[in-house]
């Protein structure tokens, strides 16, 4: 335990030289534990309030945007939740009200077109979900049926089908999408667990089924691969391999073009990652055998001197709960 955080304690320091002003906050409180009395975290802390209602539009969005990742009205309103503003506030009562006219009558959240004919997607109703739960409204009717819509894409083996990849699927078109099996499971989970009732809910127990199933799996991939890396796991197989999880589909598309000698690593570093988190979030800790073995292996897979923000916050979450949350998934 006491190498835990020593090594939680020296990446954070490290992490901390070069940290954007938010991951800093994070870093600061949630892996150095500084308290939210400190100067240079209540400093912090009143900068990035101002940062971010500064940007908020008269009608309670940022970029008219009900879902952009990092700049819609989902991850913003996360934010501020995280910087300890409440319901009760009048900012995040006007991003709620915003996001709530997009709902439609299934359930599902929907903000302009689609992508490929596709009526709605479990992106933008799960942020939207999250966010909502997360800023107080967990117990309302209109969140239980948005998760009711986003559990009925759950299928049988108890992964996520995106709307757009069933479309494929029945048009036999194939489906290894970005936003479907692993990859979807893990976002739509770390939405899941927003809500005391969602995270005991059936679908979160057939969720967690499915991700430990894969472990130790792999698609067989033996070429250098670039974005989107879907499609280097068309028509492939999975097979055993000495590892914990392997996706394509959960890298970055960011990191760009990968060499066949680290595509491995990198997949399994970012795969792993994305596992861990919903499953920490929704519970399952160290005395899970693939969760403790899973932790292992990513932290082997990342020398001290490169150990990322995100595995940092996987490590303490498996110990302890976090506070803070927005920019680990959709």
């Amino acid at each position: 335990m006491n190498d835990l955080w020593s090594i939680l304690h020296d990446a954070g320091r490290r992490l901390l030289q070069e940290a954007e002003p938010m991951s800093r906050y994070c870093i600061l409180t949630e892996i150095l534990e500084k308290p939210k009395s400190d100067s240079e975290v209540a400093g912090l802390r009143k900068s990035l309030i101002e940062e971010v209602i500064g940007k908020q539009l008269e009608n309670g969005s940022w970029n008219n945007k009900v879902y952009d990742y990092e700049e819609g009205t989902t991850h913003q309103l996360m934010r501020l939740i995280e910087l300890d503003l409440t319901a009760e506030d009048e900012h995040v009562r006007k991003a709620v009200e915003y996001m709530l006219k997009f709902q439609a009558e299934d359930g599902a959240f929907i903000q302009g077109r689609t992508m490929c004919g596709a009526r709605a997607n479990l992106v933008t109703t799960n942020a939207v979900l999250l966010a909502l739960a997360r800023a107080g409204y967990s117990s309302d009717a209109r969140v239980a049926k948005g998760y009711e819509w986003l559990c009925g894409w759950q299928q049988e083996d108890g992964s996520w089908l995106s709307p757009e990849a069933k479309r494929r699927r029945d048009e036999g078109k194939g489906y290894p999408h970005p936003y479907c099996g692993l990859h979807a499971t893990c976002n739509v989970l770390l939405g899941l667990s927003a809500t005391e009732r969602t995270r005991r809910s059936e679908a979160a127990k057939r969720g967690v089924n499915y991700l430990l199933g894969l472990y130790g799996y792999k698609y067989e991939i033996d070429e250098d691969i670039e974005p989107p890396y879907f499609r280097f796991i068309i028509n492939k197989r999975l097979v055993p391999f000495e590892g914990a999880w392997h996706d394509p589909r959960c890298v970055p598309p960011d990191i760009g073009s990968i060499s066949r000698k680290s595509v491995d690593r990198i997949v399994e570093i970012a795969t792993t990652g994305g596992v861990l988190m919903p499953l920490s979030m929704l519970g399952y800790g160290l005395d899970n055998e693939k969760v403790r073995k899973g932790l292992n292996r990513l932290i082997q897979l990342q020398t001290v001197s490169g150990i990322t923000l995100r595995t940092l916050m996987i490590m303490k979450s498996l110990y302890q709960g976090l506070s803070v949350f927005s920019f680990h998934g959709h």
